[in-house]
């Protein structure tokens, strides 16, 4: 059976080599931001995502424009959502709200998306959107609420 979600149908292409990252070709924002999926436990609730966004993103100041940073962190949250639900599911972004900790310059990035509790229409999530080989923190992290249907 065909998934209904464009997106849906690399998570389940993932979820059978798990340990090869595969990229995100579904979409053009996916692949402006260079999204590939990294790991994903859909039992968890839990996905991750690796981006490396182009220079299409990056701002004078050579910091990533704040839409961006708030679109790789919506990205692993729905992914998380899509991964839980079957071959026919799909989600869609009800509200987001994302808090920006420090500048977030140019370069490699991973998000992590978790369920924080999910029902049968409506998934509550949580990100973080941490810069490659940087421990100090994340850069930035949302909360969001998806409605969620299985077909």
């Amino acid at each position: 059976m065909k998934p209904a979600n464009q997106d849906h149908a690399f998570i389940t292409r993932f979820l059978e080599t798990p340990h090869t990252p595969l990229p995100v070709l579904s979409n053009p924002m996916a692949i402006a931001l260079g999204t590939h999926i990294v790991a994903a436990d859909p039992q968890q609730g839990r996905l991750e995502l690796e981006f490396t966004p182009s220079e299409t993103f990056v701002q004078g100041t050579g910091v990533l424009q704040g839409g961006a940073v708030a679109g790789m962190l919506d990205f692993a949250m729905a992914f998380s959502v899509l991964a839980r639900l079957g071959d026919t599911g799909t989600c869609a972004t009800v509200d987001l709200t994302t808090a920006f900790l420090r500048a977030a310059p140019a370069g490699r990035y991973r998000a992590i998306g978790e369920i924080v509790r999910s029902g049968k229409s409506i998934a509550f999530c949580r990100a973080e959107l941490w810069k490659h080989d940087d421990a100090r923190g994340p850069v930035a992290t949302a909360m969001a609420t998806f409605v969620a249907s299985s077909s």
